[in-house]
């Protein structure tokens, strides 16, 4: 005997199946607060080809180096690629002002909040499905126009010439041969030139779905905190009706019912080749609407893509944006970390310097900084309790490259990128630099004199936040740079609680973590002997000393050997 539970079920079951518009709500929902799942397939489209040299954006150094492809395909849960490329360049290009940054902010939160119009705006949204069309848009838009060989201006006289061809054969005696000779010639030349047309038909479709995407966003209902886009859709009914005008005879052969006439069309008469040619001499005319119609729908898709994101990560704050070198974080959060631990620091006009063993948090935090920053600057929230945030972009070199192809050594990669920011700092540029084991590519005094002298320079202007073994740099930049560390606590399971702390430390525990590891007593006992003749030498006994009491009386190997 069926229950009223399970009778409800079978009809839902039912409905879901007559109804695509419930299995699309159905999937909406289940998605909400999820991370993406996108591959970012063409992603960066629409910021490669819309780029303003004016703008200030991240740069493909720092956007790799901060794990920035992760953090953006965890972010991009869009319907649309319009919306994916649109998220992807917002992500990537710094806003400047505060009041603009909240208002995006505060836009998201009220569609996480609006439940009814972010439902009624994703439905329309998934017109643009993932497909070719949809994909080639930004080219179509934003790339350099098609240009029409002379045989292409010759196609519609050929058309014509077919159409009279078969005129004849049905009114006189003609040959039927004539008219079968001028589709053998047809079919010869869409197998030669369909591939280069392929991409521009495709584009010029998909501008003509995004513009029936924008007509059904217009008719969503706006109340008081609706996204200002759906007005500005409204208002530019007329400018997409010229455009759809523009675009003629293309969208005549994608009506309903016309798709299969349209195959035979163009093999009889190439009628879509002909319609491009027609449209594509008039789509220069159209740019400017078709790129407004797509920077909206692109940030209603990527609005709602945050707000979803949002909604994953409850605790956030809008960001304070000051002139000022004041960088703050409360209980700042790596986005990447499932459960991560927070830091805090403040930093007023000055710098960072964090040491710290391998596998303590060093990296992972200043990481976590820029991506904050990032966030701040972009999207208008930081993953933290509080933020405070200079008004400048932030540059990375985490991780060096030893190029074989292009023969740079792991150092000279790390020169590059040094160099690169010390002309930033000179003309302005950026005021903020994070790096990751300065001069790791070099010998240890080398190092510490390179390293020495380049945050000193780069402390005056700038704010750096640096990692390093070398505990030696604290005195010597103590003047300019605050000092944080992290350490080892043994009461933890994994060794390690990632929490930043304020001050020296003069720890060097890389040996203890080979105890840790299960290394036998007799390296471990030998590398800790060693490192205090290595101490001594560099005139650094203190760290040594420090690692030798942790491991007991050993003796020193090295008595009996010419050091």
């Amino acid at each position: 005997m069926l229950t009223a539970t399970r009778l409800r079920y079978h009809f839902e079951r039912l409905l879901d199946s007559l109804s695509p518009r419930r299995r699309l709500l159905q999937r909406l929902r289940a998605k909400w607060g999820q991370p993406g799942t996108k591959e970012g397939f063409a992603s960066c489209r629409y910021f490669d080809l819309a780029l303003d040299p004016a703008e200030c954006s991240v740069d493909d150094r720092t956007w790799i180096d901060l794990e920035l492809p992760k953090v953006f395909s965890v972010l991009d849960s869009t319907e649309s690629p319009v919306g994916s490329q649109y998220l992807y360049r917002r992500l990537r290009t710094y806003v400047d002002s505060p009041m603009q940054l909240a208002q995006y902010h505060a836009t998201c939160q009220a569609l996480r909040a609006d439940v009814a119009t972010r439902e009624k705006i994703q439905l329309e949204l998934s017109g643009l499905q993932e497909d070719e069309a949809s994909a080639q848009l930004a080219d179509t838009i934003f790339g350099q126009a098609p240009v029409l060989n002379p045989a292409m201006r010759l196609l519609p006289w050929w058309s014509l010439a077919c159409l009279t061809a078969l005129v004849l054969v049905v009114v006189t005696n003609l040959s039927v041969w004539v008219w079968l000779a001028t589709l053998g010639i047809n079919l010869l030349l869409i197998v030669r030139f369909n591939l280069p047309l392929h991409r521009e038909l495709y584009g010029l479709r998909g501008c003509h779905r995004m513009l029936c995407v924008a007509d059904g966003l217009a008719r969503v209902p706006a109340g008081e905190n609706a996204p200002a886009e759906l007005t500005a859709l409204r208002e530019q009914a007329p400018q997409r009706a010229r455009a759809r005008a523009r675009l003629g005879w293309v969208l005549v052969l994608q009506g309903p019912g016309i798709q299969h006439l349209a195959v035979w069309l163009n093999w009889a008469f190439l009628a879509e080749w002909v319609a491009f040619v027609y449209t594509v001499g008039r789509l220069n005319g159209i740019r400017a609407e078709l790129a407004s119609t797509f920077a909206l729908i692109g940030s209603l898709d990527a609005s709602i893509a945050v707000a979803s994101y949002l909604e994953a990560h409850p605790d956030h704050c809008t960001p304070m944006l000051g002139e000022c070198r004041t960088l703050e974080l409360v209980d700042g959060q790596h986005p990447l970390i499932a459960d991560p631990v927070r830091n805090s620091f403040r930093l007023a006009a000055r710098s960072a310097l964090v040491t710290g063993s391998n596998m303590a948090g060093k990296t992972t935090f200043i990481k976590m900084v820029g991506l904050n920053v990032i966030f701040g600057r972009t999207l208008g929230f930081c993953l933290a309790t509080r933020a405070a945030l200079p008004t400048t972009g932030v540059m990375a070199s985490i991780r060096g490259e030893h190029s074989v192809e292009s023969g740079k050594s792991h150092y000279f990669s790390e020169m590059e990128a040094i160099q690169s920011f010390m002309e930033h700092a000179q003309r302005g540029e950026c005021r903020l630099f994070l790096v990751d084991e300065l001069f790791s590519g070099t010998n240890t005094i080398e190092r510490l004199a390179a390293g020495r002298a380049v945050l000193e320079s780069l402390g005056k202007s700038s704010q750096v936040l640096v990692t390093t073994h070398d505990i030696e740099l604290q005195e010597d930049l103590a003047p300019h740079y605050d000092l944080y560390y992290f350490q080892e606590h043994p009461d933890v399971e994994g060794y390690f609680d990632y929490r930043l702390r304020r001050g020296r430390t003069t720890q060097r525990n890389a040996i203890r973590l080979l105890e840790r590891r299960g290394f036998p007593a007799d390296i471990v006992a030998s590398a800790l002997a060693y490192s205090e003749h290595y101490a001594r030498m560099t005139g650094s006994v203190d760290g040594a000393q420090c690692m030798s009491h942790s491991a007991g009386d050993a003796s020193d190997p090295t008595s009996s050997q010419n050091p």
